[in-house]
């Protein structure tokens, strides 16, 4: 029999419970500094809960159906809910609220069951219906197969021809046939019912509000005076009472009580299960009516590439699929193609009831800081102390794309060299981007790196390159309109954060093919043979004049084909799995959207026009050119690079801010081979070095560039002629390279301020100055202490890493027997300043018995140590590195230690005040303790338990047994179906009888006693820990641990870890994000670790680069200050159905082709939802660089008008004037 204390009477109550210990003793006052603490335990449960309440700009759905998620978000009610709720049985004076709580969560159970019920009823009826309609659409389709549509006609007056059945309907038959009819196409439905109870979250969530707002309305309205609800003035009944119980007590549910002699009147007690049976009526009566309007259907996942929602698939193929079906989709009934993706559109309210007017399933930014991260530590941990030097991918591509017998085809009396003779030795590597359309002229080229990210900065990105003009402002706020590249080159890092076939899909070749659509032959398992992949099997003039379609003929038909062409890059991220994913989708795909991938190897050579040349180097994670390399560069600047030409250089990490960054020596300078290759071969050459991997933008100038004049020049030369007279002529030829950094493809933003304005570049050490970067410095700076307060909101997937290791470092402490006592003597006046001598007296007391005593902590202390000092800055000088180290690892230990001060504070501050129940056979407690599940039951009882009762009469044992009796007793005069019903109806009634006596509500708010439980188990291990009852918080005896049963320490452990997490992950994220933050601002390092964790998807920049007609390179450095968060479906779309049915679709004489998707003025298939200002690209950068330093002076700096291209640079100024406005 469980003991309880008095609680609130069910009808008219003559006594009150005994008052709390905080009550009644007069000299106990609630203080400002427990308002203090209260509010700041209020701020650590907000920031706790902060990212299941808005996962910081994450799509939420993707965030909500995480298993991680669900877990911690369940966890996190429960501990809340179970300390909320111990309190509530304490609130004496306030009946209706542990009336209300005890209503909680019965009332749960019923609205859940109550729902299933209905809509399984639902679900039942449409079932009904739904066959007769079946059978109707059977002979419908019967009907329609009988017909012989002729396949090679596209329309049919005027309508578009979809296919049902392996043959072409019209989109009228189509749309006016039942919803059976169109989701029977083929052998397969297309689309299916969700299950009567899915989505179970969302109904369990509907039950918890509606019994929430019930138990609410109970609290507000329910008079215990008048036993009834309130719907008087005079009674105290407000607005939401009458409003609610008014109509109910004039429709017959009035319940009058006569009180000393006038009688009063209210709404009866069974009003408000009449007010939860119209709730659950209406709520039913929605999903019935979205249930008979076809709503419920979802497409089959052997079909669901139909939709945008499964990813990817859906801007494939074109108008030449809408007739033909193969292989998945036939067996479907529909193509790939984004007109049946339309055609579903425009019936989607009938048929699945989804438009698909926004991208679905699009990816956020990659969570850096999170344990499934660990997988991808561990693949560069493999590749770079097992494979890097024992096993090189690139020398792996030489043996297969290396034909030297096709030299018998180069003509007789020709001198092996030029672009033609390494075409044929260097197949796939060496191209010659002067198309038939260029020629010598002019041309244009983009330049992006560090793509793959996030979906709406990719996708932004890669949807300003795909556009054929693009307009642009500049710094004065007027428009510039910018062609689109004839070729792209992607500056590694395609995807991220490993290279795996889904991040290179739905991260990387989604967003191009977004941006700009791939042909109609385009299939992606097709593994590409022959490369280039032309001609294009459904496009229309793609080459500039008849060409021959032979297959010998690749790069004629390259050198006249109008569309424009892709080159990537290998990163550092895409070699985790020494290149095998770049190798299956760059080297062996022909199409990234709809730009051409020509390229065989990881490293290519382009000629572009007036004498270019732009190189593209593969460092792998050696960060240098291997061997074959070099040799193939060399051939190249020998065979193929003219003395006049000029060269860019590619690279994907730029080692030149990187080594002065960290202050490499100069004989351990990456790119050693890459040097070599400069100094000898492409000596004087090299006009530009361009890289990514820093995801921001910067560009450095020479400073030895700048012509000296006057006696400076005159001293300056004679200094270097006596000094180095083997030099004074080879001066001129020097490699003075622009050096430029633009990595904002996509991914989070890196901060400009962590790096060095002025660099020292080669083994020469040369003089750089920095002249431009996006965004800049005041920007940057700003941005980096987000992490203070936006750490821990980030990054909410490390929560579980902090628990267990502050746990680990406090484990061997618990319990801290007599600590409340403790400070009680220390600090009996609450003084603040004595609050925190103490604290600091208790965490320094506590941290020597880790290092004196303990185990466990000590193991988890050491560890925490190691790895915070491992994983600061090497950039840092070591003493400082390691002093910052140790000092970030002690400031987690310090807070590990507050918060287990403050939960053990807590728990005997319960026991002191008799807030929750304990049984202690060494004391006697002066008043009662409450019990949470014995009052709350208690209070159901005496209230709600009689309607059960009522309600479900046979339930009861008594009626279950009397039927029973009178079932054996007339046994012998029924049937063998009168028998077989009355056996089945007895058994369902012992079931019913069986499921009623099962505890349920009681083990519920049991398992929501926590607190209590927490106390108990406090309190037995402190009697076993303590000799004679004497306070031991930091002196255990050694001898009685053996006392404690291992189940009181395991569950006290476990309980106490719940509310213990509520602290310090919090603490953790704060102090973590706090040192980054200091690190990034004091010390300039942790670039990487501090920036990732914002994971800012904004600030992106890409470059133009233009080869005008005086030979001159002129580059654009164009900047992005913010990017979309909402998509919408262009209704302008060219890829679009209707768009092409207006344009003509196909050609007239050949049904088979279309026009290419870079011919189209609107080729992206996604727009903001919101235009705005802010998503316009901006000119954040320009320089007009000759092919010689003695052509002309460099522009480096700030833009200015001129009469030509609008700009001219001068030197020293920084030429981004960025908005310091904030994430």
């Amino acid at each position: 029999m469980v003991e309880t204390p008095a609680t609130c009477p069910p009808v008219a109550h003559e006594f009150l419970p005994p008052a709390p210990a905080s009550v009644r003793n007069a000299d106990k006052f609630i203080s400002w500094l427990s308002v203090a603490l209260l509010l700041l335990l209020i701020l650590f449960v907000r920031s706790t809960a902060a990212p299941f309440l808005n996962p910081m700009g994450e799509p939420r759905m993707a965030v909500s159906s995480s298993a991680y998620f669900n877990v911690m978000s369940t966890l996190f009610v429960w501990i809340v809910s179970s300390a909320v709720l111990s309190i509530l049985p304490h609130f004496s004076s306030h009946c209706n609220e542990m009336i209300a709580a005890a209503l909680f969560f019965p009332m749960v159970f019923a609205t859940v069951s109550a729902l299933i019920a209905g809509r399984f009823l639902v679900r039942t009826v449409y079932y009904c219906i739904h066959i007769k309609r079946a059978a109707l659409a059977a002979l419908k389709i019967t009907a329609s197969n009988s017909r012989q549509l002729d396949a090679s006609s596209e329309h049919e007056n005027g309508a578009l021809k979809v296919i049902r059945n392996g043959r072409p309907c019209s989109l009228h038959a189509v749309s006016d046939s039942s919803v059976t009819d169109l989701s029977q196409i083929e052998t397969g439905q297309v689309t299916k019912l969700v299950a009567f109870h899915r989505p179970f979250r969302i109904l369990v969530k509907s039950s918890a509000l509606l019994s929430s707002s019930i138990c609410f309305l109970y609290a507000h309205c329910w008079s215990e005076t008048l036993s009834a609800f309130k719907v008087s003035r005079s009674d105290g009944a407000g607005a939401v009472c009458r409003a609610v119980f008014s109509p109910l007590v004039f429709g017959g549910m009035a319940k009058s009580l006569d009180l000393n002699g006038s009688l009063q009147s209210g709404a009866h007690e069974a009003s408000i299960w009449l007010i939860w049976a119209a709730s659950i009526l209406i709520i039913s009566g929605s999903f019935a009516q979205d249930e008979f309007a076809g709503k419920h259907y979802s497409l089959a996942p052997e079909c669901s590439h139909l939709s945008t929602a499964a990813g990817w698939d859906d801007t494939i193929d074109d108008d030449a699929n809408v007739t033909e079906l193969d292989g998945k989709a036939a067996k479907c009934g529909k193509d790939k193609s984004d007109d049946v993706d339309d055609v579903f559109r425009l019936l989607g309210k009938k048929f699945i009831g989804n438009t698909h007017d926004s991208p679905q399933e699009k990816l956020d930014m990659v969570p850096w800081y999170s344990i499934l991260l660990v997988y991808s530590a561990f693949d560069i941990l493999v590749q770079l102390k097992v494979f890097l030097g024992r096993f090189d991918a690139r020398t792996q591509q030489t043996k297969f794309s290396r034909t030297t017998n096709r030299l018998t085809e180069f003509l007789p009396g020709k001198s092996c060299c030029g672009i033609e003779y390494l075409q044929i030795v260097y197949p796939g590597c060496v191209f010659d981007c002067k198309t038939a359309n260029v020629m010598d002229d002019d041309m244009w080229l983009d330049f992006v790196a560090d793509t793959g990210d996030g979906f709406n900065s990719s996708y932004q990105v890669a949807r300003l390159l795909a556009q054929p003009t693009l307009t642009c402002r500049t710094s004065k706020n007027k428009k510039k309109i910018l062609p689109r590249g004839s070729h792209v080159v992607i500056g590694g890092d395609l995807a991220y954060p490993d290279p795996c076939p889904e991040s290179y899909e739905k991260r990387f070749f989604r967003t191009f093919e977004d941006a700009l659509a791939p042909p109609p032959s385009f299939r992606r398992e097709s593994i590409s043979l022959i490369k280039p992949a032309l001609p294009v099997s459904g496009w229309r003039n793609c080459f500039a004049k008849s060409v021959s379609t032979k297959a010998s003929d690749s790069q004629d038909l390259l050198h006249q084909y109008n569309g424009p062409c892709a080159f990537a890059l290998p990163g550092n991220h895409d070699w985790f799995d020494g290149l095998a994913t770049f190798s299956r989708y760059i080297l062996s795909r022909d199409w990234l959207g709809g730009w051409l991938m020509p390229q065989q190897r990881s490293y290519f050579a382009l000629k572009l026009a007036q004498g270019w040349w732009m190189l593209g180097f593969d460092l792998a994670l050696s960060s240098d050119i291997d061997i074959d390399q070099f040799k193939f560069f060399a051939d190249v600047a020998t065979k193929g690079i003219e003395d006049s030409d000029a060269v860019i250089m590619v690279t994907h990490e730029p080692w030149w801010v990187i080594d002065s960054d960290f202050r490499t020596p100069v004989n351990d300078l990456a790119e050693k081979n890459l040097r070599e290759l400069m100094n000898t071969h492409l000596n004087g050459k090299v006009r530009v070095r361009i890289a990514g991997d820093l995801h921001h933008y910067t560009r450095y100038v020479p400073l030895r560039s700048r012509p000296l004049r006057g006696k400076f020049a005159k001293r300056r030369s004679r200094l270097r002629s006596a000094t180095h007279p083997e030099e004074s002529n080879a001066a001129q030829t020097k490699n003075e390279p622009e050096l430029i950094v633009s990595g904002g493809g996509g991914a989070f933003l890196h901060g400009t301020h962590t790096f060095s304005r002025n660099i020292k570049v080669g083994e020469m050490q040369e003089s750089y100055r920095r002249v431009g970067c996006f965004p800049n410095e005041k920007v940057s700076r700003r941005l980096s202490w987000l992490n203070i307060w936006h750490f821990r909101w980030r990054n909410w997937r490390l929560d579980v890493v902090w628990a267990i290791a502050y746990f680990g470092v406090v484990s061997s402490l618990i319990p801290l027997c007599g600590i409340y006592e403790d400070y009680l003597q220390f600090n009996p006046n609450h003084n603040p300043l004595l609050l925190v001598v103490w604290l600091s007296k208790i965490v320094i007391a506590l941290f020597m018995q880790i290092m004196a005593a303990g185990r466990i902590s000590l193991i988890f202390a050491i560890l925490l140590f190691l790895v915070l000092v491992i994983m600061t800055d090497m950039k840092m000088k070591q003493p400082i590195r390691l002093l910052w180290g140790l000092s970030h690892g002690f400031a987690h230990i310090v807070a590990a230690l507050c918060c287990l001060v403050f939960v053990e504070c807590a728990i005997e501050w319960l026991i002191d005040e008799g807030i929750v129940k304990i049984h202690d056979a060494g004391k006697t407690a002066a008043v009662e303790p409450t019990a949470l599940a014995s009052s709350l039951y208690q209070e159901y009882m005496a209230h709600f338990s009689h309607m059960f009762i009522n309600v479900t009469p046979l339930f009861q044992g008594n009626a279950s047994n009397e039927f029973h009796d009178t079932v054996h007793q007339s046994v012998a005069s029924m049937s063998a179906v009168q028998r077989l019903h009355a056996h089945a109806y007895a058994s369902v009634l012992r079931l019913l009888y069986w499921l009623n006596g099962i505890p349920l509500l009681q083990a519920t708010l049991s398992l929501f006693d926590l607190p209590g439980r927490i106390a108990q188990r406090h309190t037995d291990l402190c009697s076993a820990l303590c000799v004679e009852g004497a306070a031991c918080m930091l002196s255990h005896d050694p001898t009685r641990v053996i006392l404690v049963k291992r189940t009181t320490m395991v569950t006290y452990a476990a309980a106490i870890f719940l509310y213990f997490v509520l602290l310090a992950i919090p603490a953790a994220g704060g102090v973590f994000g706090t040192w980054l933050a200091l690190t990034l601002n004091i010390f300039k390092a942790q670039y990487n670790e501090g920036f990732s964790s914002l994971r800012i998807e904004h600030w992106k920049n890409f470059l133009k680069l233009h080869v005008n007609k005086k030979g001159d390179l002129e580059m654009y450095a164009l900047g992005l200050r913010r990017v979309p968060k909402h998509w919408v479906k262009d209704p302008q779309w060219d890829g679009n159905v209707l768009a092409k049915a207006r344009r003509g679709g196909f050609d007239k004489i050949d049904n088979k082709t279309s026009v290419p998707s870079w011919a189209w003025r609107k080729p992206s298939k996604w727009i903001p939802r919101r235009e705005s200002r802010k998503f316009t690209p901006e000119i954040i950068d320009f320089a007009l660089i000759p092919k010689r330093p003695s052509a002309a002076a460099s522009c480096d700096g700030n833009l200015e008008e001129t009469s030509e291209n609008g700009y001219c640079a001068s030197a020293g100024n920084n030429p981004i004037r960025a908005r310091t406005s904030s994430i």
